[in-house]
């Protein structure tokens, strides 16, 4: 099964996944991602903070990038 990193981006830095995640596929990186969007930003959004300019920049083992999923795209679903 494929490894993915999802490294969290905002305007400052990049917090790097240094483990990543054994994930079927692309559909499947996109779910993790948005349930941990969702996990992480819950109580945040619900303040009224919002999530504007945070990503997960996710790469295959090879570094490359293969999804970039801001934030705000799984607060919207």
């Amino acid at each position: 099964m494929p490894r993915y990193f999802v490294h969290i981006k905002d305007e400052v830095e990049i917090i790097r996944d240094e483990e990543g995640l054994e994930l079927r596929g692309l559909d499947a990186v996109r779910e993790e991602a948005t349930e941990s969007v969702r996990e992480m930003m819950s109580e945040k959004v619900r303040a009224g903070y919002s999530p504007d300019g945070r990503a997960f920049v996710v790469t295959d083992e090879q570094g490359h990038v293969v999804l970039n999923f801001p934030f705000r795209d799984a607060i919207r679903d």
